[in-house]
């Protein structure tokens, strides 16, 4: 399909598109193709290091629906922690390996009433490789260009992928992938400084005379900051085979294991979270994740069940998830603590049956038939929330002797350090079922007004009923000017991961009325859990949408297509976690709520707590330019010209009140999050790119501009970080040798593009050990610089 005849604004990327990125993973290759696809900014939290998920229009990554081969896709198991995708649990494109890709298709339309939860900013529909003879094998090698400090190997690493199709039988066809991947970690965290915001900030505890240890005039590169060290082995295959004249079987499945080491904070020698017999020079966790993740569609289609088209499959999908941490230390257990833990398990799966049929008919009421589709779809889902070992969660009952760091004796805090843990009482098994069925009408009323009506009713056993539709027109006012415009509903049904995620992880704060260390117990709860409840927790609703797309196509020339969509999208209940703590500015009030529902012991401790709630209304507005010419220049070759801009404004129309009273410092939205939601993504992301055709050589040159971004701070403005505009650079050049070998070379962000460091303000008010250079996690672009790669194919 071209954006010259669709209904809705669509983008198209072919294998040779994500190939031509350089890149080896699904999601970056579109996000480099893509200017309404972007990478979530801000900082991810350490589980957001291993997959960062992708955002489309600016939006939270759940609102997508990824589609492979127009089947659902499951999400992942994992919660994020941070930033622009904290509580989401989208899909992990990175775990379809980009090999087997054939296409990719971006719906930039809202298609809840024909796909169901999720699409309220668009559909990803992937769609696999189907011949059947012939095949490729690449190999490639890719690094950045530059690191910073001592730490990190420049995200060294390589890939082998093979491809190959057969024929079965008169017109069906195997067509298998596999997929090896493997890169060093990156980073772009340098020393650890000297001081910071006006204070001395120390390594080791001061000697007996009060003078500084001598050791903090060597290396102070501690932190590692960046891409994680990971390996990935994928699997995959797409089959097709007649049955009969009418029928054919088809079956998909891919299968990824993934595993990934990132670099959790720097603990220095003299942390309250170190043992110093046990690390004398401090110590740097590493959490580590291993996923295996698998997706199973079998199914029957033909084209004579009583004059219908029909397709009936079951789809089944699941991610699994071990989350552990390396190099670290349950203080409570004192210097005979283990330091590798297992933190946690966590398992998302569904189970899709689905039956859609489609015929056209004669209505006599126009000269063209009214095409009509239809469907059922029955959904089951089910959320495993496994605990970690005994040890990282449990309490020792160590106490840390009085020294530099606990003036007097001090109960050592419980929990592995580094990163949250789950416990017994905190896991469980949670399941949920839905129905649906949809009706969709498409007519063409005359040779130039086409109008589509869609509608999609489905039913949950956990919160009931969602209905949507969708209303589309398409007028042809000319052969080359044809206008199109949809509005329609949808929603996002709440995750079970955001219904039942919990984890709890401990530090230390400081006691106003004594000054003395109190441990701070920090739960990222369900919403059924009792002190989420006794702070305002309330089962989840459906986010809600109203979606309106208008638009124009202009195919004034054989060879130019041009396409501008301008769309609003309002979500209703938008989904946003809460933290309040014990304490914070509202810590008493926090504590006594807590004390009086009898959730937590008064004993001297904090608590505080994370949760989801439906937090606001908000609106998006914005732009989708796609422009596509091809230039012959005779012997000098073709040159295909592409710009493609999306232009977004976001505003929070609404903040739903606290159920709660929490004290005056707990708002419902923190400035911090309404940044997230409003200035954080670009308001304006172009792309020009031009791919030169010559014989046996291919070059692509693409330009990129990013307009300004930024985080708020929950201080006030004086500490927002800003990224201002730039320009990157990408290029890749391929040859094809007679014997069909091809060799290629490029790079992303050639001239080494990064933002902005802190301000000395900003760095000064960051709670956790900083380091210099200390970009901004505002970037949508990345931190990590120029990014080069050399492949090498070989195609039979």
């Amino acid at each position: 399909m071209k954006a010259s005849r669709s209904m809705a604004p669509i983008a198209i990327f072919t294998a040779a598109d994500l190939k031509r990125t350089g890149q080896t993973s699904l999601k970056n290759a579109i996000v480099a193709l893509d200017p309404s696809a972007s990478n979530t900014p801000g900082y991810p939290g350490q589980l957001g290091f291993t997959t960062k998920t992708m955002s489309l229009r600016g939006l939270g990554a759940n609102e997508t629906l990824v589609l492979v081969n127009g089947k659902r896709r499951h999400t992942m198991s994992s919660v994020f922690y941070g930033g622009a995708m904290q509580g989401q649990s989208p899909v992990d494109l990175d775990m379809i390996p980009m090999s087997a890709v054939d296409h990719v298709e971006i719906l930039k339309d809202g298609a809840a009433a024909q796909y169901g939860s999720d699409a309220i900013a668009g559909v990803v529909n992937i769609i696999l490789k189907s011949a059947d003879h012939g095949g490729s094998l690449d190999v490639g090698y890719n690094q950045y260009g530059w690191s910073v400090g001592t730490l990190g190997d420049f995200g060294k690493g390589g890939n082998l992928n093979y491809n190959q199709g057969f024929k079965i039988g008169h017109d069906g066809f195997l067509n298998i992938t596999a997929e090896f991947v493997g890169n060093q970690s990156t980073n772009y965290g340098g020393y650890v400084p000297k001081t910071q915001g006006g204070s001395a900030v120390l390594l080791y505890p001061r000697l007996a005379d009060g003078s500084e240890d001598p050791r903090e005039n060597g290396n102070r590169y501690r932190q590692i900051s960046g891409s994680p060290e990971s390996e990935r082995q994928s699997i995959s295959y797409n089959l097709e085979i007649p049955i009969g004249k009418s029928t054919r079987f088809y079956s998909y499945a891919t299968y990824t294991h993934r595993t990934a080491f990132v670099a959790a904070w720097y603990r220095p020698s003299n942390s309250q979270q170190n043992i110093m017999s046990v690390y004398p020079d401090g110590y740097l966790p590493t959490d580590t994740t291993e996923d295996h993740d698998f997706q199973f569609t079998s199914g029957f289609k033909g084209d004579n069940f009583f004059g219908w088209h029909w397709d009936g499959s079951i789809n089944y999908g699941r991610n699994n998830s071990s989350i552990g941490i390396q190099n670290t230390i349950n203080n409570s257990l004192g210097p005979n603590s283990p330091h590798d833990f297992h933190l946690q398990s966590l398992a998302n799966s569904e189970l899709t049956a689905d039956f859609d049929i489609r015929r056209p008919f004669h209505t006599g009421l126009f000269k063209n038939p009214l095409q009509v589709a239809a469907g059922l779809e029955y959904r089951y889902q089910q959320y495993q929330v496994s605990a970690g070992e005994w040890a990282a969660w449990a309490d020792g009952g160590y106490i840390n002797p009085a020294s530099y760091v606990f003036p007097t004796p001090t109960a050592a805090l419980p929990f592995a350090s580094g990163l949250g843990a789950t416990s017994p009482s905190q896991a469980g098994t949670h399941d949920r079922m839905n129905g649906a069925f949809y009706l969709d009408l498409t007519q063409k009323i005359t040779d130039r007004i086409t109008v589509a009506l869609s509608g999609r009713d489905e039913q949950y056993s956990d919160f009931g009923n969602a209905l949507s539709g969708k209303a589309s027109l398409r007028y042809q006012v000319t052969p080359w000017i044809a206008l199109r415009g949809s509005a329609s509903n949808g929603f996002h049904a709440p995750t079970l991961q955001q219904e039942y995620f919990q984890s709890t992880a401990l530090y230390y704060s400081i006691l106003p009325s004594t000054n003395q260390l109190v441990q701070s117990y920090t739960n990222y709860a369900s919403v059924n859990n009792p002190g989420a409840r006794a702070l305002g927790a309330t089962a989840l609703k459906p986010e809600t949408s109203h979606n309106f797309s208008v638009g124009f196509v202009l195919t004034p020339l054989k060879r130019l297509d041009i396409s501008l969509d301008a769309y609003r999208i309002d979500i209703f209940n938008q989904i946003v976690p809460i933290s309040v703590s014990g304490a914070g500015v509202s810590g008493a009030t926090v504590l006594d709520i807590l004390h009086q529902a009898g959730v937590v012991p008064n004993d001297g401790r904090y608590y505080g707590y994370t949760y989801e709630r439906n937090a606001a209304h908000t609106r998006a507005m914005g732009l989708d330019l796609q422009a596509h010419y091809l230039s012959s220049f005779g012997k000098a070759g073709t040159v295909v010209w592409t710009v493609m801009m999306n232009q977004q404004q976001h505003q929070i129309m609404r903040t739903n009140p606290l159920n709660v009273n929490l004290g005056a410092g707990v708002t419902a939205l923190y400035r911090s999050q309404i940044g997230n939601m409003t200035a954080i993504y670009p308001r304006n992301t172009l792309r020009l790119s031009a791919t030169w055709n010559i014989d046996a050589w291919s070059t692509t040159v693409r330009v990129s501009r990013y307009s300004k971004t930024q985080l708020w701070s929950d201080r006030g403005a004086a500490y927002d970080q800003t990224v201002a505009p730039a320009w990157l650079v990408d290029f890749d050049v391929s040859y094809t040798f007679p014997n069909r070998i091809r060799l290629s070379a490029g790079g992303n962000n050639v001239f080494n593009h990064r933002p902005q460091s802190l301000s000395s303000l900003a760095q000064g008010a960051q709670s956790l050990l900083q380091v210099n250079p200390n970009y901004s996690y505002a970037s949508a672009y990345g931190l990590e610089g120029g990014y080069f790669y050399g492949r090498l194919n070989y195609t039979w």
